[in-house]
């Protein structure tokens, strides 16, 4: 049976949304189920079509050409994700009944990120196995009090033993050190997600969404050995509240991205409005030169605004893909440190681009302690389509090996 797409009875409460908000003149996307199928074209409508000279489809008021400065781009291989061997319910399953198979290591984190206020962990995300056999891996943490409003997005480079792409357990832990700590301009960033390079290298982009102050993405280019470089940002004029609402101001908290075919979909959403934007990028103009840091921002368009059904309170939202060629969009959901820690999966589809509601929940389990989805969670799928699962602690703990410190506990879990 398909999945239901949340598509019906929103309409007029999103125009009346960016109405309230200031915004006029907005298209509006919603798919409804009328949308699911093109309709049929007429005999003299296809005859017309046939005879009239093709023009390429361009967006936007104004359209720049772009020359192929790169002969080689022809050749690029332009990031995606690895795609999922077998069907995702059966991979969650086949996770949560080996959990003894999770590996633990730690992440050399600072002293103010530990516990004692409400500044936390946000966010996580990791890279592949690099060519000299190490991972990165990426952390969010909001800091915000009276004399400071500049939130952490910090790099640490594992170079531990690893199964394929996954990290195993040593005894005592592995710490993976610091690399860098880079003090924000926004104190809230709520998610973030890792794009790898062109053409495998070891380099990529570091997408995060600043939900309190600033309400964009910034997109951070990253490389080993080198600090964050701001590559761009992102300006969809987000709302942060409907005006009169009680409501503190909030932006962006979700983002998701990766690579159909061969144009490239951003969404943006927030659990506040209850909807998303999608952008989207062709991928030549997104890369427009087939070298390491190419990535143009400005090559993203608005595709439209969509309802967000995810619900819960999850901690972050990332796209899977299958070889058989579904997409699905998994929340990764827990309601503290200590509570259960559970996968929600929505199907998602992309003509027209929606997500549906809620197909269904796996109880997933970490090894004892404090790490879980109520801060971080994340995924990362081997190019052996083998499933991994990733979360950390809410805060730094003093309890790190040797001389390490304070650290934030990582658990990682395989499918198989």
């Amino acid at each position: 049976m398909s999945p239901r797409f949340a598509s019906f009875g929103v309409r007029d409460g999103l125009v009346c949304l960016y109405e309230r908000a200031g915004f006029t003149n907005t298209r509006v996307v919603v798919p409804t189920a009328e949308d699911a199928l093109p309709p049929a074209p007429s005999p003299l409508a296809a005859a017309a079509r046939k005879n009239k000279p093709r023009r390429a489809r361009l967006r936007g008021d104004t359209v720049e050409a772009r020359p192929i400065s790169d002969p080689s781009r022809g050749h690029c291989k332009y990031p995606q994700s690895n795609a999922l061997a077998g069907d995702i319910k059966d991979a969650l399953e086949n996770l949560a009944a080996n959990r003894a198979n999770c590996s633990r290591f730690y992440l050399d984190t600072v002293e103010s990120m530990s516990s004692g206020s409400a500044n936390h962990h946000q966010a996580l995300a990791r890279t592949h196995k690099l060519s000299d056999g190490s991972i990165y891996f990426f952390l969010a943490h909001s800091h915000f009090d009276l004399f400071s409003r500049q939130g952490i997005l910090a790099q640490f480079r594992y170079s531990g033993p690893t199964d394929q792409e996954h990290v195993l357990e040593t005894s005592p832990l592995t710490v993976a050190p610091m690399e860098e700590l880079l003090r924000l301009d926004e104190p809230h960033p709520s998610d973030i997600a890792f794009l790898r390079d062109v053409n495998d290298l070891d380099a990529g982009y570091l997408f995060v969404a600043k939900e309190f102050d600033k309400r964009r993405v910034s997109v951070y280019r990253w490389a080993p050995g080198k600090e964050f470089a701001l590559q761009g940002q992102i300006f969809q004029g987000f709302p942060s509240s409907l005006p009169g609402d009680p409501e503190s101001p909030r932006g962006p908290n979700f983002l998701f991205i990766d690579r159909i075919d061969h144009t490239y979909y951003l969404g943006v959403a927030s659990s506040h409005w209850g909807w998303g934007q999608l952008l989207s990028a062709r991928e030549d103009r997104l890369f427009p030169k087939c070298h390491q840091g190419s990535l143009d921002v400005s090559a993203f368009v608005p595709e439209g605004m969509f309802p967000f059904p995810v619900t819960g309170g999850p901690s972050q939202t990332k796209l899977i893909r299958t070889k058989a060629g579904k997409w699905y969009l998994l929340a990764f959901r827990g309601a503290d440190e200590r509570a259960d820690d559970f996968v929600d999966v929505y199907g998602v589809r992309f003509s027209p681009f929606a997500i549906s509601y809620l197909l269904y929940s796996v109880h997933v389990f970490f090894r004892p302690g404090d790490t879980g989805f109520v801060s971080t969670g994340t995924h990362y799928v081997e190019e052996s389509g083998r499933l991994l699962l990733s979360s950390s602690y809410r805060w730094a703990e003093d309890e790190g090996p040797g001389s390490s410190s304070y650290v934030s506990r990582v658990d990682e879990c395989p499918s198989s």
